[in-house]
């Protein structure tokens, strides 16, 4: 899914207007004719994008173990990077080597779960995948809405807000959190403070003075935590269907 997350990056920040498909041949990354043939990436392609007055250069790094060479000497550049897992599978082998090299470069790293919307999705199995096999301290900062083919937007916890992606729609519609997952959101941005105070003293202070955790102070939190390798912030979308994309990209500049 790190093409297609790569192409719609591009789209939303409108440096491309139309989406290419990796299926059809007409992503932008995959510009050799092989990679266009058999859908998957084996060179690593660098775009730029601007994104909330940050310019971006991103590189699109192959998924493939036999092309690990690529992603090497990309990491060896980075200043940050996005880790793509898939909904249903979680963790798998190449991810974890992959991981391996970025900790040795010390890289810090933004979790991306993509494909929520594929049968048999689930964000916490995969968080759970994360956490026993590449043993991080994840710091999910998303709730989705909707499961599998009825997913359709993400309880952002930090601001405490829900961000819906309408069907056809390539923006997001901010508004309140839905009545039935308050609760649930509420429960989860418990966890997400609690872990955060854990790791971070400045948001530690706050949680015993005030028993809550300002989003202004989580923001900054979250941010120390991912430079420093400490935490690494969760997020989580279908970037096939173009939701997610836009938080994704706030992450990435906060």
């Amino acid at each position: 899914g790190k093409t297609t997350v790569t192409e719609r990056i591009l789209y939303a920040t409108g440096t491309i207007h139309r989406r290419g498909e990796v299926h059809d041949g007409t992503t932008t990354t995959d510009f050799d004719r092989q990679e266009r043939d058999r859908g998957i990436t084996i060179f690593a392609a660098a775009v730029s994008c601007d994104w909330d007055g940050h310019r971006i250069n991103l590189i699109d790094t192959p998924g493939h173990v036999d092309f690990a060479d690529e992603v090497e000497r990309s990491l060896r550049v980075l200043d940050g990077a996005i880790a793509v897992f898939d909904a249903v599978a979680g963790v798998e082998p190449q991810s974890e080597s992959v991981w391996r090299q970025a900790d040795r470069h010390g890289v810090p790293r933004l979790a991306f779960v993509n494909k929520l919307d594929r049968a048999g999705a689930d964000l916490d199995t995969a968080v759970a995948s994360i956490r026993e096999r590449l043993h991080p301290a994840p710091l999910v900062v998303q709730l989705p809405i909707g499961a599998e083919d009825g997913f359709r937007g993400v309880v952002d916890l930090v601001r405490m807000r829900a961000l819906v992606w309408a069907d056809g729609a390539d923006t997001a519609v901010e508004g309140p959190v839905p009545e039935e997952l308050r609760a649930e959101a509420e429960r989860r941005r418990r966890l997400l403070e609690e872990a955060v105070a854990e790791l971070h003293t400045a948001a530690l202070e706050e949680f015993c003075l005030r028993g809550s955790v300002p989003p202004k102070t989580l923001a900054a939190a979250l941010r120390d935590l991912t430079r420093s390798g400490e935490g690494v912030v969760v997020l989580c979308g279908s970037a096939y269907r173009n939701r997610g994309i836009e938080p994704l990209l706030d992450a990435v500049v906060a």
